[in-house]
């Protein structure tokens, strides 16, 4: 903290309006680090010139004092969720499928899928946008119990994606299908699936091809491991390298091990690329009218008055958030190998706000932006 707190004030000091640099990004993960005692933190920023500025405090492995760096992987949670979902609409693109498929068109022929609720009319859009009525898993009974007599008789518990989608069958619809909002990794999972039929492929081949290969994005790895290499140590790891919950089994509810680095190439790419797709990432999902400020797109976290885009991502022992703020053309990155609470979206509104002006931007950075009617 003293240390931190004397960059802090060097910066200060040294210039009344200072450039943002790494030195200046450095100082503020480590006092955030050391108030929140993590082991280690580190955020990428890339900027409107395309400069990505990196800072990493510290440790990667507290038993070894191995530095945390910004090529180590951490799993991502659902920051993997927007990959799922521009996936979908690069297939839609192409013709390979609908975003207005009934679901049943692709599943319809597995018992499992006909057991959920809303089986009938649910579509590939709902379950972009989390409108579906499905409910999730993680706080089932069924799953508390098959979590801990799984960890209990095998050190780590895995789920296939059919065994967690069906602790949520047989139940009533939360809501019609397209008609409320709820949060659900178990319809992302059926997503997948449906991905996979239509395609023909298995995802994860799927998203290398289009994706991650396209856009190099080297340092993000699919979680297709019970003991993950090559990431960062955290208190959820156990001696031989595997987790209570088996990271295989989050699949397209996120399933990506990736770097702030990585997230910010990515959501550039979204936004340069792919701006007609994001357009409809963004406008997509259903409007709450007692959620004025946000809604859920499709893979993203939208503020409805167009200021920024994103995701948070949770795996026991990891915490990431991205996010894009749209008309300054920045996009902040951050992850922590700690558990329990950290105010992650808090550290990156942080550092949007410690970063100057730099004028209007180029119109490439707008092209995404909702369209807002005349008058």
């Amino acid at each position: 903290m003293i240390r931190a707190a004397f960059l802090l004030l060097a910066i200060a000091l040294a210039d009344p309006s200072p450039a943002f640099d790494d030195t200046t990004l450095e100082a503020l993960l480590e006092a955030q680090r050391a108030e929140k005692r993590m082991p280690g933190l580190r955020a990428a920023v890339r900027l409107p010139d395309s400069r990505i500025i990196q800072a990493a405090v510290g440790t990667a492995d507290k038993a070894s004092s191995q530095a945390l760096d910004h090529t180590i992987g951490m799993p991502g949670g659902s920051t993997g969720k927007t990959f799922v979902a521009l996936l979908t609409l690069l297939l839609a693109e192409r013709g390979q499928l609908s975003l207005d498929d009934r679901v049943s068109r692709w599943l319809g022929d597995h018992q499992w899928f006909q057991a959920l609720p809303n089986a009938d009319s649910m579509t590939i859009r709902h379950l972009l946008s989390h409108s579906s009525g499905l409910k999730d898993y993680p706080g089932t009974m069924a799953f508390q119990r098959k979590m801990v007599w799984r960890v209990l008789r095998q050190g780590s518990a895995y789920f296939t994606p059919e065994e967690l989608i069906s602790l949520v069958a047989g139940k009533k619809p939360l809501n019609p299908a397209g008609r409320g909002y709820r949060y659900t990794d178990a319809g992302y999972l059926v997503l997948g699936r449906a991905l996979e039929a239509a395609a023909g492929k298995p995802y994860y081949q799927l998203l290398q091809e289009e994706i991650l290969d396209p856009l190099q994005l080297k340092d993000i790895h699919p979680q297709v491991e019970s003991a993950l290499p090559d990431i960062a140590w955290s208190d959820s790891l156990k001696r031989d390298g595997r987790m209570k919950y088996d990271p295989r089994s989050e699949w397209t509810g996120g399933g990506l091990i990736t770097t702030p680095t990585m997230l910010v190439r990515f959501y550039s790419a979204l936004v340069l690329k792919w701006p007609e797709l994001l357009r409809q990432m963004i406008e997509g999902g259903w409007q709450n009218p007692d959620e004025p400020d946000w809604h859920y797109g499709y893979g993203l976290f939208v503020r409805n008055d167009g200021s920024s885009f994103g995701h948070g991502g949770r795996w026991s022992g990891y915490r990431s958030h991205v996010a894009h703020y749209s008309h300054r053309g920045l996009t902040i990155a951050v992850q922590t190998n700690r558990d329990g609470r950290v105010d992650l979206p808090g550290l990156v509104a942080r550092i949007e706000a410690a970063i100057p002006a730099v004028g209007d931007l180029p119109e490439t950075y707008l092209r995404h932006l909702p369209r807002r009617e005349s008058g």
